[in-house]
């Protein structure tokens, strides 16, 4: 039970303490024998009460999943620099061999493509006719891959 207050325009609910029941009340036994009795449901948990200084119990630590995932023995490491008034996009990866390089769109579709001999050495490429917006460069080298988005804009 809660009975209102109204106090300089501010609406607070406070349990009667010595009404309040605490312990549910227990169900007595069905009188019929021809039908089982339903398994009763279990009791709804309890919000916790302050002691009796007023300090709040501490909370139970919930348990979450990792945020990031482990990284990847066969990921390349990607470093894109973008420069906006010439429009190239200038892409660096780790890969020792030969490496394709694509830029695929928000779809995942590849718009631009290029293949180099040496994945260390860095690759400029032209986006001047590409439209603003995200996409995502793709460097692979055999067995490794590796991705970075990008956002280019005009």
């Amino acid at each position: 039970m809660r009975f209102i207050t109204i106090c300089a325009g501010a609406l607070f609910l406070a349990p009667l303490a010595g009404r309040a029941q605490t312990k549910p009340v227990p169900k007595k036994p069905a009188t019929t024998t021809t039908k089982p009795a339903a398994a009763t449901p279990a009791p709804a948990p309890v919000a916790a009460e302050p002691a009796a200084d007023g300090a709040m119990p501490a909370p139970t630590p919930i348990a979450l999943a990792p945020v990031t995932p482990a990284a990847d023995p066969n990921a390349l490491k990607i470093k894109t620099d973008l420069n906006p008034i010439t429009h190239k996009l200038t892409v660096r990866c780790d890969a020792v061999g030969p490496t394709r390089i694509e830029i695929n769109d928000k779809e995942g579709r590849p718009v631009l493509t290029k293949n180099t001999m040496a994945g260390t050495t860095p690759v400029v490429l032209n986006v001047a006719p590409l439209p603003a917006g995200p996409y995502v460069v793709r460097c692979t080298a055999g067995e490794k891959t590796g991705m970075r988005r990008v956002t280019l804009g005009k």
